[in-house]
């Protein structure tokens, strides 16, 4: 079974694919098809309410002058005199007359009949229709019949008529004493009313019809202009794409060479002065931090311990400088994959500081070109390093991301703002180092000081 979801879909999509002139003779045609009934079907309306109003007064004042006598002189108890129910009947026994008004009906208003050429109807009390009621308010309520009515029903009527109200006044009081109902046969208006009918739907048919055509030929030549230019745009769309892609390969041949160029020299002057600075003289500075500790014990047994973990630092920190010295990439670290060598760079500085960082990493176990892993894992050595000299103990993170080949490290900490963070080094030759370390493989750096936060971010594409 066809979805109607996919069906919906599917017919969308192919609307989206017809050009816009078709689309605009489509909706169009219906947008104007549902305008010219509606117009139609108002029209219609209007002008048989008009040609009905019309009638009706029409017949007033030819059916005012042959009415009003016969109820002019009522018998006390307010029927018709034998005189006037003789000239009704007369009236109706006209064969012109009953030809175009088969039935009259004489109300009074408290519903009585008082006059009915239908038999059974004189001097019945029936509900008046709401037209009767409308002419006893003074107005010629004209309509067609309701066939569903009692009243129709009551007369045992077998076809549509035209119902015409008129109010009936005394001469002397001008009161109205009663209303005349007649029913007129519908075959003349009907076929005036379907001449006026079919005249105005042709009307509207044929200036609708117009209106779309000129309207279409504006919108073709508007949409053969559209996908001319289309064609043109997606031409130049084409080349456009070609250069942007001739522009990488050149962009990525020239950060090769770049990088090229850069790997001989960094290796030999910034490399150097950031590589002593970012690992041994880290190092060297903490066994200053640990020296002035000793100074505040008082027992042989923890100088001798700290002494040993100076020992230890300083060790490390003089294994990194012949490292350094023999220009060759840290040994720890040129065989461990991406994950491990961030989680070696976190483990030695908790070792030496015995701080508590808050990792987030969702780095994957891949293994990187040796410049990379360098980069890494001096700018987290740094990073944490400035954190814990610069920032305060708590609020130390690290959270590490790789997503679709790209890779993004930050490191956030607290600090408190004073004179002495104010005057601190905080682009000294550390985060330097390190931005000129990032952007030499291409990667982008970022340090930022705000509200008593420090954040420090790399990120670095195609890992």
């Amino acid at each position: 079974m066809i979805d109607p979801g996919d069906r919906l879909k599917r017919l969308r999509d192919r609307w989206n694919r017809f050009p816009l002139a078709h689309k605009f003779a489509i909706s169009g045609a219906l947008v104007t098809l549902a305008a010219m009934l509606l117009s139609g079907i108002l029209t219609t309306t209007v002008m048989t309410e008009i040609v009905l109003a019309r009638r009706g007064e029409v017949v007033f004042a030819a059916a005012q002058r042959v009415l009003s006598p016969t109820i002019q002189d009522l018998d006390p108890d307010g029927s018709i005199t034998r005189r006037g129910l003789d000239q009704l009947d007369a009236i109706m026994s006209d064969e012109t007359f009953a030809a175009e008004f088969p039935y009259l009906d004489l109300w009074r208003p408290d519903g009585t009949i008082l006059y009915s050429n239908a038999p059974g109807l004189t001097v019945r009390r029936l509900d008046p229709p709401p037209e009767v009621r409308r002419a006893f308010g003074g107005q010629v309520a004209v309509g067609f019949t309701d066939i569903a009515s009692a009243d129709y029903r009551e007369h045992q009527l077998s076809t549509d008529y035209i119902e015409i109200s008129l109010p009936l006044r005394d001469m002397g009081t001008g009161e109205i004493v009663a209303v005349a109902q007649l029913r007129e046969v519908t075959t003349s208006l009907e076929s005036d009313l379907w001449s006026l009918t079919i005249a105005s739907w042709v009307t509207a048919m044929v200036v609708t019809s117009v209106m779309v055509v000129i309207l279409f030929s504006i919108v073709l030549e508007g949409s053969r202009k559209i996908e001319r230019q289309g064609r043109i745009l997606s031409k130049r769309l084409a080349q456009s794409h070609a250069r942007a892609a001739r522009h990488r390969e050149l962009k990525a041949e020239a950060q090769q060479a770049s990088r090229s160029v850069t790997e001989l020299t960094d290796k030999h002057l910034r490399t150097i002065g950031t590589d002593l600075h970012d690992g041994p003289a880290q190092s060297i500075s903490f066994a200053v931090l640990r020296l002035d500790q000793i100074r505040r014990l008082s027992r042989a047994a923890e100088r001798n311990a700290v002494v040993s973990d100076i020992e230890d630092i300083l060790r490390d920190a003089l294994f990194e400088i012949r490292s350094i010295a023999i220009a060759v990439v840290l040994p720890d670290i040129e065989d461990l994959d991406l994950a491990q060598v961030i989680d070696r760079a976190i483990q030695q500085h908790v070792q030496r500081t015995e701080s508590v960082i808050a990792v987030d990493s969702t780095v994957e176990p891949v293994h990187v070109p040796p410049e990379v892993a360098v980069c890494v894992f001096r700018f987290i050595q740094e990073g944490l390093n400035n954190a814990f000299h610069h920032g305060l103990p708590e609020g130390q993170a690290l959270s590490a991301m790789l997503q679709r080949g790209v890779l993004k490290l930050s490191i956030t900490n607290n600090y408190v703002e004073s004179e002495r963070a104010e005057r601190s080094d905080h682009l000294g030759i550390g985060l330097y180092g390190l931005r000129a370390r990032v952007q030499s493989i291409g990667g982008n750096f970022a340090f930022v000081q705000n509200d008593g936060h420090t954040r420090l971010e790399m990120w670095l594409r195609d890992v």
